[in-house]
């Protein structure tokens, strides 16, 4: 329990009681549970600042959406009670430099030790359930000039010059415009991305920061794996997905490893157009005609029928339609005995048994949008843009984001009663006679 110092300008428990900023944060607090943290050097020379405060401190940051420490500073000296009660002697708020210290020197496992323990109680009183996942990750903008829109020498294309004050961001699509049916006016960034894994309720249970350049699916491995770990969730767990996760492996590593069922839809990427068939069951060409079979192919992992041009592949037919192409298709002449080909992807793995044409499928996948919702609510924080050039402080900004949702979900929804509120930082605390008379 944390205890308050008296002031004799203003009595806390009132402030508590009416005022709806201080009832928030004593809340939120209150569901900060930092036994896992030291707050002060136990060995000999200074004590220095109480770690405890300072973390406080980064919540407020985060939820009112300062952008830099000064301001943050200057936020708290501007409320005397909200710094009291992020443990602060008044008037003697730290230098700015001991919060940049905080977050380059304090381990990020500590941290998301102190996550874990908020979600351990909001699994224990029943508010988040361990059966659905959703993976989802978010860009994080370094603080670089290359990501100064208004650089004139601003590096977008070459991956090999680092930005040199932050030299393990790397560079990495952002977004783009679509006009018609085409992706234009490519937008990339300097940085690294926050990959999440989210319940339905709309709560981070797993978090990591990493670099652009490893995908969303490579982490995704690393991540589940993490999850299992800590939170031991159940057999038969379903995992949502966008199209970034449609990898093979993981298909695999899900359904084998973890006894565990992916609802991802399949990447259009590099796809053909639907196939139309003839009376034999045999892709017609693009010249109108039934192709013939060659057989199996097998290359790697995957099975594939294949399949290739009948003038080609039977004499009888060349003299009845010709021994010409009629579309005089690019491969017919190549000094090939195949002509044209086309492949049917035949292989049974994890990945063709989605059932992506069901109704539960399609009613399940619905709830993806509540990662997408998790992301929007820390966007709205600022969470896309760091100061910082420590990888280290960077992984710690991102933890604590991640944390300040959880806090929020166990104020709400266990101390002040209210489950419909755990995704709500602006209302959870209100009053039930203040939002009647409203």
């Amino acid at each position: 329990m944390q205890h308050f110092q008296t002031s004799f300008f203003y009595d806390i428990r009132e402030l508590i009681k009416n005022a709806p900023l201080i009832r928030k944060y004593f809340y939120i607090f209150k569901s900060l549970n930092l036994s896992a943290l030291q707050d002060r050097n136990d060995s000999s020379g200074r004590t220095g600042h109480s770690r405890h405060a300072i973390l406080r401190a980064f919540v407020v940051k985060h939820l009112e959406g300062i952008k830099s420490v000064p301001q943050l500073i200057r936020y708290l000296n501007s409320i005397p009670p909200l710094a009291e009660m992020c443990g602060f002697d008044l008037g003697a708020l730290p230098d700015e430099s001991q919060f940049y210290r905080f977050l380059k020197n304090t381990k990020n496992s500590i941290l998301k030790t102190i996550h874990k323990t908020a979600n351990d109680l909001l699994i224990e009183e029943g508010l988040v359930s361990l059966d659905e996942f959703m993976l989802d990750s978010k860009p994080i903008q370094a603080a670089t000039k290359e990501n100064n829109f208004k650089n004139p020498n601003r590096n977008t294309t070459n991956k090999l010059r680092k930005a040199k004050r932050n030299p393990q961001a790397t560079l990495s699509y952002y977004s783009c415009q679509v006009i018609n049916g085409k992706k234009q006016n490519m937008i990339f960034f300097w940085g690294f991305r926050t990959h999440a894994v989210v319940t339905k309720e709309g709560i981070c249970l797993v978090e990591k920061t990493l670099s652009n350049n490893i995908t969303d699916s490579d982490a995704a491995f690393s991540l589940i794996k993490e999850l299992k770990r800590r939170y031991r969730f159940k057999k038969g767990a379903i995992f949502l997905a966008d199209k970034a996760y449609d990898v093979r492996e993981l298909y695999t590593f899900i359904v084998e490893q973890m006894k565990s069922t992916p609802y991802i839809p399949i990447n259009p990427r590099n796809s053909k157009n639907d196939k139309t068939f003839g009376p034999h069951g045999c892709p017609i060409c693009d010249g109108g005609f039934e192709m013939k079979s060659v057989g199996r192919w097998t290359e790697g992992n995957r099975e594939r029928l294949k399949f290739h041009c009948p003038i080609k592949a039977s004499k009888k037919f060349a003299q009845k339609h010709g021994d010409i192409c009629p579309v005089n298709h690019p491969s017919f002449n190549t000094g090939k005995c195949y002509g044209c080909t086309k492949y049917l992807d035949v292989t049974d793995d994890a990945r063709s048994r989605v059932p992506r044409d069901s109704k539960q499928f399609k009613e399940t996948f619905k709830n993806r949008q509540i990662v997408e919702q998790y992301f929007s609510r820390l966007g709205d924080r600022e969470v896309e843009q760091t100061t910082h050039y420590s990888v280290t402080a960077i992984s710690n900004q991102m933890t604590i984001a991640h944390l300040t949702a959880s806090l929020i979900a166990v104020a709400a929804g266990i101390h002040l009663k209210q489950p419909d509120k755990i995704r709500c930082y602006q209302t959870f605390a209100d009053r039930p006679e203040l939002r009647r008379t409203g």
